[in-house]
Formats: structure tokens, sequence, C-alpha cells
């Protein structure tokens, strides 16, 4: 299926006329793509919930923390401090230090929210893997 231009994919989403199973084909499609936020914007406005809890879930496997509180926000859930430590944890290993810092503060674990400041300032360059981390 080929994916939509901007302006196609906000009338589409802004219409009254379209069916709930054409909404999750196109969700899919923007998930292959690893378009996650225009396949939660499809998966939304179809209501498709299921599709909503398994996209929140790669989310947390994958540390992206701003998809992961809106999908939250979307299924009206608010994630345990374990989750959240979880995500924390998944941002870390990927590097991303900003999610991992926000999820630490969500779950209320200083020691975690400690040790992502203390990455954050040093240098990309003094870190360890040799790589910017500061995505």
């Amino acid at each position: 299926m080929k994916l939509l231009s901007c302006l196609k994919k906000r009338d589409l989403l802004n219409s009254d006329k379209v069916s709930q199973s054409e909404l999750v084909k196109f969700g899919e499609a923007y998930r292959q793509e690893g378009r996650c936020s225009d396949c939660i914007d499809f998966f939304e406005k179809a209501g498709h919930v299921e599709g909503l809890i398994q996209l929140k879930e790669q989310c947390a496997a994958e540390g992206d923390y701003f998809l992961y509180q809106r999908l939250a926000r979307i299924l009206e859930d608010s994630p345990t401090s374990e989750e959240w430590l979880r995500l924390g944890d998944n941002a870390l290993g990927a590097g991303k230090l900003l999610f991992a810092l926000f999820a630490y503060q969500q779950a209320d674990h200083p020691e975690k929210i400690t040790q992502v400041e203390k990455l954050l300032k040093l240098p990309a360059q003094d870190q360890s893997s040799g790589k910017n981390m500061l995505h």
C-alpha cells in the first residue's frame, strides 16, 4: 500500500467517510515503514485498541519515551514505576539518554536519574562507546 502525502493523510484522518478497516490498513502500512507516529494517528482514529497496545509495547522496547507517553494518554493508561524503569533501561541501552532520563524521572528513581545526568554532562568524545549519545 502506498503511503499518503501529508495533505491526503490529513484529509483522510479528518474524514467521517473512511472505514475502520481502511484506517487500520493505512496504520499497518505506516508501521511497516517505521513511521510509528503516523501509525498511531490511524490506529487512534480507527479505535484499534489492540494495535495501540502493541505499539505501546514496541515503544517501551525501543525506549521511545514520547511515543510511549502519547500512547499511554490515548489508552488512558497510567504506567507503573516498573514500566517506566523498563523503558528507561531500554532507552539507556539504545543511547537515548534524554528519553532514559525522562523515564527514570517518571519512575521516581533517583539513582538512575543521577547516573544518566552524569552521562549527559560528559563530552561526547569522552564516552566509552565513542559515539555521540545525545540524540
